[in-house]
C-alpha cells in the first residue's frame, strides 16, 4: 500500500511503495550495505510519482539515505 513520503529527487510529497519482489530487495541490500539475505530491506521505499518516472529509493525516516541519491533500477 503505498505511503506519502518527501521524495529528496521530486522535492515534494509524493506516493511511495515498499520492494515488491526479491530483485529490488537484493537492489536495496548492495545499496544499503547490508550483507545478510535475511537483512529487513522493507523499511525502504520507492517513489512512484505519476508525475515523473522517479524511482528514488528513501528510507522510512531519511528522505535522503543515500549520497548520491540512488534510484531503483528498471527491470531488464
Amino acid at each position: 500500500m503505498p505511503r506519502t513520503f518527501r521524495c529528496y529527487t521530486c522535492g515534494t510529497y509524493e506516493p511511495h511503495r515498499q520492494p515488491k519482489d526479491d530483485r529490488e530487495r537484493n537492489v536495496i541490500r548492495k545499496l544499503a550495505d547490508k550483507q545478510k539475505d535475511n537483512a529487513f530491506v522493507d523499511d525502504y521505499w520507492i517513489c512512484v510519482t505519476g508525475d515523473r518516472d522517479c524511482r528514488n529509493i528513501r528510507y522510512a525516516y531519511v528522505d535522503k539515505p543515500f549520497d548520491p541519491p540512488r534510484k531503483m533500477p528498471e527491470p531488464e
